[in-house]
């Protein structure tokens, strides 16, 4: 990542880290978010727009905070019943930030070509250029054309 697009301090970056490992852990063959360096993702997306950085920063405080009253060593020194009981309580004080942080999370992890790899999604290949895509077998709209419209016509 470049210089310009860092919104967070390494402090955040490695709360971010460990909150996103709580909302998609490592599972089997499928590493967690935070190991995957969805943090990054999410960093990026962040720089792009100002109300997301300050809604993240805010949040981050928040669940830093939050964690400090529960233990001398933060977020990480929580057992993972701990952590997941803080983020149920920062997720109910604060939804908007926490259906970001989700949504974020959702949204780097399953487009990551490592995750792609892992439960076997072939990405479609791009055709050529200047070939023609495949048509649409229009005879599965038949049944739809022989409804009567459920709109006015006016």
């Amino acid at each position: 990542m470049s210089e310009g697009k860092q919104v967070l301090s390494p402090a955040q970056r490695s709360l971010l880290t460990e909150v996103i490992n709580r909302i998609i852990p490592a599972k089997d063959k499928l590493p967690g978010a935070g190991d995957l360096e969805i943090t990054g993702f999410i960093e990026n997306v962040a720089a792009s727009k100002p109300e997301l950085t300050r809604l993240l920063n805010d949040g981050l405080a928040k669940i830093g905070v939050a964690a400090g009253q529960d233990s001398t060593g933060g977020f990480g020194s929580l057992s993972n019943t701990a952590k997941d009981e803080l983020l149920r309580a920062i997720e109910a004080a604060n939804p908007v930030f926490f259906d970001q942080l989700v949504l974020q999370t959702y949204n780097g992890y399953y487009t990551n070509p490592e995750v792609f790899k892992l439960i076997g999604y072939n990405v479609p290949k791009l055709a050529p250029p200047g070939s023609q895509p495949e048509l649409l077998d229009t005879s599965l709209l038949d049944q739809q054309r022989k409804r009567e419209p459920f709109w006015k016509k006016v």
